[in-house]
């Protein structure tokens, strides 16, 4: 801006010159002023502009200068300075906890590179010699930058090439030091200031030294000495001239200079094949002519080094490790090293030999008998049987963590370990959580922003149309109308948690994942071939579809919260780690919990998630005797199968799946929770059983209906399906406050069943009564009451694809389109009065029968008249000859008399 104003002043400046030249030369003013030549004029304003445009130049160069230096005094100097006591001959080692709260040694660790050190005075003098005449001729004066170098890597900065070049020894070592190996200016610049401190703070033999036995020359080979046996069978100060320009050739480039590489370069002009080799021959040629050059060596010997023929040994394949270290210890390993690297820049290759040949002393969390038990079981693939269509073997990780945050048990993959630094599932992995992300994504947020309660209600309907389908699913394969949310967590209903998750909003369920439970693998927006990614959304979130899944560990760190009352500690596999002189380096032993969630947040999903354990879908997770709260989760595609679940001791996430993702067909089995319980049974064999968490102090019993969530009614008791009423344990704020608006009483005709699509009546269900239906107390019918009263559920569901629900039939819409009843469809006549003979007067016709009451009756034919019916005689009763036996037990007043008891009973029809 202020290079803009300064230029348009200038402009301004010269317009007004030109306007003044020209009205000078206005005859009326030529006659008072002397005339100027107008070369002159033109040569005035050129030197003004220019000497403006110098000027902001001058100021603008200033202005920067003043920034550089602000910026490497703030950015750049406190970063430049790097410890180099890198003591790389010392073993490290692993401590564990042993019963006794003591810490013994676990495991001595070895390097895992192959990789022999040497001291600077055992280094060949032309070995040195052809290092520095091709990596870095002014090696030996330089201040540890090589300013000609780096001039020329800034211009060509400058013609928009890239910042290549310029890189001394010393700068190459610091690169393999650190983790800055990016190419940008910031990096170069804060190269630059850390290799000027280094170089005074080291001595150039020592840099030399470390720079020869870190660099990489293909083959597995770190550092010149192992290289040495790996390419020539020769120890290092056996090698010829010829040799160690070759050897030093290779660290340019080791896929192409690498004698034992394997590439292939064909000629497109001639049709010539160049190896590996040949291009290495190449390169140790230019080596020994730059040594030539600079008067390392004599021409005689240049030439006979380049007549030399190198003989090459065939490279063996590394050998199977000596010791193979377990899934746990594998993992502090890979820990200890990431943050060795964060903490101190250190890149991972350093930090790497420091964790196995630094003298380190690491203090593990792992709990030997609990590892012991998850290796039985995964090193037993006995334990899973499951091959794929395409014929992979099925893959299991489990990570198990202590009420501390402690991982104390954990394994990577199914079968036996046979190498190290494998493939980790447990802690590298993404996979697809399925519905085992519900509890975290979906119910912990809603429960605790107080959107729900376990007996608020919702339908197991879907929500919307997708693409023509109805969306979303369930895995059951059907929709079973309303539901309470304790019924959705155990049932794992998609449209439930997707409905629940509208109220949450995904942003805020983003927030709970990322920040409260420790999820790091979720995307919030990336480009991914043209569109954009991210699980900011319904699918994603609530049932468990994500860009890219989850990882085991951090799984079993989330669900951990809520064995822990709500409290979240990132899961460590170590407590701290020293130095060989005791010097702590990394210390995990002293961190604070973060609450994340309400106790009685945590009361509830225990309770929600111990329903899925007991009779939902994660039954196969029982253990015996113990406490048990967990969820199951599946993809749709059912290519991942989880189960994370918790005690009171210990949280565990096991997730079930191949390799390269295939459909799992376990039939109606979770392979997660059958290893969940494999392993989690042995691991609380002999605890007692606990409780999880405490209750809150605000607790109140209610009576609610099943469909609507509210306070029960009369109507909630005669749902056409049996009572409705049910009776949870809940937070006095979240009682119901009104009563059950869902249930509407109706009048049924048990006389007319509703039928199915086969014809047979449908239990429960009846059509509407109509207004000839028998009702009670309707008027002296000889027909029973048909009608009775019955409740339905007054609830309009909007249609989706033709699906249909459960309770569907139990709605008052359904009952309505069904009519009224069909058997009562007219009035019935009443039964004649029964006529009375003594009223008859043939006299008057008013007390004459009708046809109904005195069939055949005709006043003109006396025959037919109503006639009283005779008395028959009385008989009189024979005298009994002797009284009759009374029983020898009393009768009541309304007792049958019966045998005595010592007489068998015979029913009537003689059965027995």
């Amino acid at each position: 801006m202020l290079f803009s104003a300064l230029v348009l002043e200038a402009v301004f400046h010269q317009n007004s010159e030109v306007f003044f030249l020209a009205t000078t030369n206005h005859p009326e003013h030529g006659k008072h002023r002397r005339q100027r030549s107008a070369g002159f004029a033109a040569a005035a304003v050129v030197g003004k502009v220019l000497g403006t445009l110098v000027l902001i130049g001058v100021i603008t160069c200033a202005i920067m200068a003043c920034f550089a230096v602000v910026y490497v005094q703030t950015y750049i100097i406190p970063n430049a300075h790097l410890d180099g006591n890198f003591d790389m001959n010392l073993t490290s080692t692993i401590y564990y906890k042993d019963s006794a709260g003591e810490y013994v040694e676990h495991l001595s660790l070895h390097g895992t590179e192959n990789r022999e050190l040497v001291e600077f005075e055992a280094i060949p003098q032309n070995l040195v010699n052809a290092t520095v005449a091709i990596e870095d001729e002014r090696f030996w004066t330089h201040p540890g930058v090589d300013w000609k170098r780096t001039i020329n890597g800034v211009l060509l900065m400058f013609t928009g090439k890239d910042i290549q070049g310029g890189s001394t020894i010393t700068q190459q070592l610091i690169k393999n030091f650190t983790q800055y190996d990016d190419v940008t200016v910031k990096r170069k610049i804060l190269e630059i200031f850390r290799a000027l401190e280094f170089d005074k703070t080291y001595s150039k033999e020592q840099i030399m030294e470390w720079y020869l036995n870190y660099i990489y020359l293909g083959d597995n080979c770190y550092g010149v000495a192992t290289a040495a046996q790996n390419y020539f069978g020769k120890e290092l100060d056996e090698l010829s001239l010829a040799e160690c320009a070759s050897l030093i050739s290779i660290t340019n480039n080791p896929s192409k200079y690498g004698p034992n590489s394997n590439l292939r370069v064909t000629d497109p002009d001639t049709g010539a094949v160049k190896t590996a080799r040949d291009f290495n021959k190449e390169r140790q040629e230019l080596v020994l002519w730059k040594m030539w050059d600079l008067g390392m060596i004599s021409e005689e010997e240049y030439r006979s080094a380049v007549a030399e023929e190198l003989n090459f040994t065939l490279g063996v394949d590394e050998e199977k490790p000596a010791v193979i270290y377990n899934w746990y210890d594998e993992q502090v390993i890979t820990d200890v090293i990431q943050d060795l690297s964060a903490k101190y820049g250190y890149s991972d290759t350093l930090a790497s030999n420091m964790v196995t040949s630094g003298g380190l002393k690491i203090y593990a969390c792992a709990d030997p008998d609990i590892q012991a038990v998850v290796e039985e079981v995964y090193t037993n693939r006995e334990n899973l049987v499951l091959t794929s269509d395409s014929g992979q073997q099925i893959q299991s990780a489990i990570v198990i963590i202590d009420s501390d945050g402690n991982v104390v048990g954990l394994a990577g993959a199914m079968g036996e370990k046979e190498s190290n630094r494998v493939w980790n599932f447990a802690s590298r992995s993404t996979r697809q959580p399925g519905s085992s992300i519900k509890p975290l994504s979906v119910y912990a947020p809603a429960l605790e922003m107080g959107l729900i309660s376990p007996i608020s209600t919702f339908d197991d309907y879907p929500v919307q149309m997708l693409g023509g389908t109805a969306w979303p699913a369930n895995s059951y394969l059907s929709y079973r109308g309303r539901m309470t949310v304790t019924e959705a967590v155990e049932d794992s209903s998609n449209p439930v948690a997707v409905r629940v998750l509208q109220e949450v909003t995904p942003a805020e369920s983003y927030q709970y994942m990322t920040q409260r439970f420790g999820i790091t693998t979720l995307e919030q927006g990336r480009e991914v071939n043209g569109k954009t990614v991210s699980d900011l959304g319904l699918s994603q979130l609530g049932l468990g579809g994500l860009t890219d899944g989850v990882k085991v560990i951090e799984m079993a760190g989330a669900y951990s919260v809520f064995q822990r009352g709500g409290l979240y500690v990132r899961p460590r596999t170590y407590l701290r780690v020293t130095d060989d002189a005791g010097n702590i380096l990394l210390d995990n032993s002293q961190r604070e919990d973060t609450p994340v969630l309400k106790t009685s947040t945590v009361w509830y999903i225990n309770n929600l998630l111990k329903q899925v354990v007991q009779s939902g879908t994660g039954t196969q997770a029982k253990i015996s005797r113990m406490t048990v709260a967990g969820k199951t989760g599946s993809t749709t595609s059912n290519n991942d199968r989880w189960f994370v679940g918790y005690t009171p001791y210990y949280t565990a996430a096991v997730w079930v799946g191949y390799e390269l993702p295939e459909r799992i067909r376990a039939g109606g089995s979770n392979p997660a929770a059958v290893l969940w319980q494999k392993v989690m049974s042995q691991v609380h064999a002999g605890l007692e059983n606990r409780e999880l968490g405490s209750k809150p102090d605000d607790l109140i019993t209610v009576q609610y209906c099943l469909d609507s969530g509210m306070r029960a009614t009369e109507a909630c008791t005669h749902d056409v399906r049996g009572s409705r009423v049910a009776t949870a344990t809940i937070l006095r704020s979240d009682a119901p406050l009104e009563d059950c608006s869902l249930h509407a009483d109706v009048e049924v005709c048990t006389d007319s069943p509703i039928l199915d699509d086969s014809g047979s009546p449908i239990a429960g269900l009846y059509h509407l009564a109509g207004e000839f239906c028998p009702r009670e107390g309707s008027g002296g019918l000889d027909q029973q009451a048909s009608v009775k009263t019955v409740s339905v559920l007054d609830y309009v569901r909007e249609n989706m694809g033709g699906k249909a629900a459960a309770d569907g039939q139990y709605l008052l819409g359904y009952l309505e389109a069904q009519g009224t009843c069909d058997v009562h469809t007219s009035a019935i006549e009443a039964p004649p009065e029964e006529y009375d003979p003594y009223l008859f007067d043939v006299t008057d016709p008013s007390t004459w029968p009708t046809q109904e009451q005195w069939p055949g009756f005709d006043p003109a034919n006396p025959s037919t008249y109503p006639t009283i019916p005779t008395a028959p005689p009385a008989t009189e009763s024979p005298e009994p000859s002797e009284p009759p036996q009374q029983p020898d037990y009393p009768l009541g007043p309304s007792e049958p008399e019966t045998p005595p008891p010592d007489e068998p009973y015979v029913p009537a029809d003689g059965a027995h």
